[in-house]
């Protein structure tokens, strides 16, 4: 291969520019490479968001990487702003030689978990039958579901045009077919971003191709709608984005394991209403870890009995979790021969060279390449890699790396376990402009393309997507990196295309519903959990700006001295400090004290972190604004924590400490009003609100417990400066005063902050709240086992038996003939109150939540807590 030089898809190679780009390089010359450069930064930006990709960093850094100019300060999938371009024509051999490779795989799969002709003809090696990692055993599932069962539903398949012109196979990807959400999001981001490169362009449309996938995936056997889902490892998986993008392409349920459970041979979806029915799942996990009842496979949890569910037919799988076996490099190499065999035909798609080791001559090709014995091959070692032929998961060994001793190490096992490895030669991709950092440059591309079936036949895409390789960088049949860029796809359309739309009508109406009684009971909980964060902020943030009023201006008396003492054992009580500063430290150390909670390790910028860290796993129930909001908004306000300057002058800490309690308290004002006017009220806003209720119910009680528990309460002054001080956290100032002026005295303070129902500030309140929001979810769920509504009409119950005992307590204080004595002696009951609410956040848990029990940060007033990471605090 030496002095052979890679295609350039835009140039033909005699300086002249092919004529499909001329116009594209019209609009990419007016745009100019820095405008070209800040549309891949705007794309790049758009699809983390839409993804929650951003959310998913910890580092308030994260936005700030994304923003920078180049390609390797992006975090997540970047779109390269020039597409590839192919012609028509070209494009339809592509799309006959993808369908024939589809249409032999899934032959061969039948074949193999079936008759087993080709092992019997000799056409297949058993070594790479029995050993491959994809070959699953999986019991009666090996007879042949009937005709209208595919193993192959969706497949891509990455193609290199080489120096002499071809499109050559570099590898199948029939597990998952990674990479099709990613290019219809390719491409709705370039038509918004850049929609001066499609004037006058003449493209075939994406839309038809994914409409008809989404009819044959919302569709039974029986004709009838589906309820379809899709099955991922979650947030933590590199392909999270994709998993996103095509749950919401497609209509699909996003969901993990933890999610699904099978009851008598059916799958089922663990709602907060009950169990709700999965007829098609979309794998998007690895097929050896879908179910640990009868396969062994590692990572990701598994849903028991699930291929026991698919041999009922009660669940098609998409794909065929035994398909992966296809993929396998040893396989590919064999693919030629088993086409003429069961087709009669000639691939019209070749593969990239490659040789099996299991036969003798091919290792003694390899013995040449590896220690120069025979001059002819000299020249290519820099060519060739050693990749597993059987699916494992290793990464391929370049020859030309190894130095001697590892070379003679791989040499070893090779021929000791030949049948294990297959050969391959790099191939030299052609190569497509691309936006670098300071010109715009050549590199090398992969092209993925995707096709699907359904009972028409195969389709396939008109488009793809391009996985863009940096210059010296190894091509190789790995997955899509986690910060690859990749291109958009245009298939240009001729004078003989004419544009046919297909209409997918679903024959059978739909059923009205009023409410969302398929969220996934993982889905509530982090809901749940987003409520109670957000109240933790809020009353953290009011806690701190009652602290720093009283601290303002001069030295404090020793009155204030005193309250100043309450409210720091509060701060200690909620959470907010380990150890809190007590006026012995003086004026200054005390504030010194106070401005370490609003750093980058205190307490304010561990929730926020723990709130933005929950929108990758809400990203497809929260709308864009709000996902926007938590992130953006959340994240500048990280970033303001941890760039503050370093103050000394006590004033202007204090002035810094108040900046950032109100945007604290405006995040979380505006974060709610978000939910109250585009959440609908039986989706995750109930359970948003429920983890509200019960964190400020929490907290107002551990307020006036705390407050009161201070020496002396009892006596009249100190007595009046405590209640003055339960006003003041509980937010509920100006309510008092409009009913009773300026006197202040124990009943009508404990009335308003623990028994009024109409403040929304007080405890009351709260468990009214939670009382009709749980009698809601049972009333409202005819589907809700009985068991499960009987629960929930407890747990209502619960909620208005801890009003009642409110109401009992304050009661005997407006009847007591001294009532400053009275109150004086409530701390300890207040205090099992509140564990009475905290004990009802953990049933209402085991009731909805049972899916998964993730650690969480338990709550304002926990002197001990444990975060989403299971890190103590």
């Amino acid at each position: 291969m030496n002095g052979v030089i890679p295609i350039d898809e835009m140039v033909n190679g005699q300086g002249g520019v092919r004529p499909q780009w001329r116009r594209l390089l019209s609009a990419i010359s007016d745009l100019g490479h820095p405008e070209l450069l800040a549309r891949q930064q705007q794309m790049a930006l758009a699809l983390a968001d839409q993804t929650g990709a951003l959310s998913s960093s910890s580092s308030s850094g994260a936005r700030e990487a994304l923003e920078s100019h180049g390609g390797s300060g992006f975090i997540g999938a970047q779109c390269d702003p020039i597409p590839l371009l192919l012609k028509a024509d070209e494009f339809s051999r592509l799309e006959a030689g993808i369908i024939q490779r589809a249409r032999l795989q899934e032959a061969l799969l039948r074949d193999i978990y079936g008759e087993r002709s080709v092992l019997a003809d000799h056409l297949l090696p058993p070594a790479l039958v029995w050993a491959n990692k994809g070959f699953l055993r999986c019991g009666e599932v090996d007879a042949l579901r009937p005709a209208e069962h595919y193993f192959i539903s969706s497949y891509a398949v990455d193609l290199v045009r080489e120096p002499d012109g071809q499109w050559r196979v570099l590898a199948d990807r029939v597990r998952q077919a990674n990479g099709l959400g990613l290019a219809l999001e390719n491409r709705r981001q370039m038509t918004r971003a850049i929609p001066e490169l499609f004037a006058g362009e003449a493209l075939q449309r994406l839309r038809s191709f994914l409409e008809r996938w989404q009819d044959s995936v919302q569709k039974t056997g029986m004709g009838e709608t589906a309820n379809p889902a899709l099955l991922t490892p979650g947030p933590s998986s590199p392909f999270w984005s994709e998993h996103v993008i095509l749950a919401r392409e497609l209509g699909c349920t996003l969901v993990e394991a933890g999610d699904l459970t099978v009851r008598e041979g059916a799958l089922w979806l663990k709602t907060v209403r009950g169990l709700r029915k999965i007829d098609a799942l979309l794998l998007r996990q690895n097929a050896d870890s879908i179910d640990p009842l009868e396969l062994e496979g590692t990572g990701s949890a598994g849903v028991s009995g699930l291929l026991d569910a698919a041999r009922n037919g009660s669940v098609r799988l998409i794909n065929d979790p035994r398909a992966g076996f296809v993929e396998a490099l040893g396989v590919q190499s064999f693919l030629p021969g088993i086409a003429s065999r069961l087709f009669g035909e000639t691939l019209s798609l070749e593969n990239v060279e490659s040789l099996w080791l299991g036969q003798p001559d091919n290792r003694v090709f390899l013995e040449q390449l590896l220690f120069g014995r025979s001059q002819p091959h000299q020249d290519t070692i820099d060519y060739w890699a050693i990749a597993s032929a059987i699916g494992e998961d290793l990464p391929a060994q370049r020859l030309a790396t190894l130095d001697e001793k590892q070379r003679m190490l791989l040499w070893e096992k090779v021929r000791t376990e030949p049948w294990r490895y297959i050969a391959c030669r790099e191939p030299l991709a052609s190569l497509s402009p691309c936006v670098g950092e300071r010109e715009i440059v050549p590199r090398s591309i992969v092209l993925r393309m995707f096709a699907i079936q359904d009972e028409n036949g195969w389709s396939v895409l008109p488009g793809g997507m391009c996985r863009v390789f940096e210059s010296g960088e190894a091509i190789t049949a790995g997955p899509i990196g986690e910060n690859q860029p990749t291109k958009d796809v245009w298939v240009m359309v001729d004078e003989n295309f004419s544009l046919q739309e297909t209409s997918f009508s679903t024959p059978y109406p739909l059923a009205i519903r009023r409410s969302q009684g398929d969220l996934p009971s993982r889905a509530a909980d982090d809901f749940f959990w987003l409520g109670r964060y957000l109240e933790q902020i809020e009353s953290g943030a009011r806690l701190l700006r009652v602290v720093m009023t009283h601290m303002s201006g001069t030295e404090p008396s020793p009155r204030e001295l005193a309250d100043i003492a309450v409210l720091m054992r509060q701060m200690r009580t909620m959470g907010l400090v380990q150890e809190a500063p007590v006026p012995a430290y003086g004026y200054a150390g005390m504030v010194r004290g106070l401005f370490a909670i609003g750093g980058s390790d205190g307490f304010f910028a561990r929730v926020l972190r723990k709130i933005i860290r929950l929108v990758p796993e809400l990203v497809d129930r929260l709308t864009q604004d709000v996902r926007d909001f938590i992130s953006h908004r959340g994240s500048a306000i990280l970033k303001m924590i941890d760039q503050r300057p370093r103050r000394t002058d006590p004033a202007r800490m204090l002035d810094q400490l108040s900046g950032l309690t109100n945007d604290l308290l405006l995040y979380s004002a505006t974060l709610s009003g978000f939910a109250a006017e585009s959440m609908v009220l039986s989706g995750g806003r109930q359970f948003l609100d429920l983890g509200r209720r019960i964190e400020r119910a929490s907290s107002v009680l551990l307020i006036c417990s705390g407050v009161l528990e201070q020496p002396d309460v009892y006596q009249r002054g100190r007595m009046e400066a405590a209640l003055r001080l339960m006003l003041q956290l509980c937010d509920s100032v100006i309510t008092y005063r409009s009913r009773y002026f300026g006197v202040v005295q124990p009943a009508p303070v404990l009335d308003l902050l623990l028994l009024d129902e109409d403040n929304p500030r007080g405890a009351a309140y709260q468990l009214a709240a939670l009382r009709d929001s749980l009698t809601g979810l049972a009333s409202d769920s005819p589907s809700m086992p009985e068991g499960q509504r009987s629960a929930s009409y407890e747990l209502a119950d619960t909620a208005e038996n801890i009003r009642i005992t409110l109401a009992e307590m304050v009661e005997s204080v407006v009847s007591a003939s001294s009532q400053d004595t009275a109150t004086a002696a409530l701390p300890s009951a207040l205090k099992d109150i509140q564990a009475a609410v905290l004990q009802l956040s953990e049933q209402i848990g085991r009731s909805y939540f049972s899916v998964l029990n993730s650690p969480r940060l338990v709550g304002i007033g926990n002197e001990t807590a444990i975060d989403m990471d299971g890190a103590v605090t």
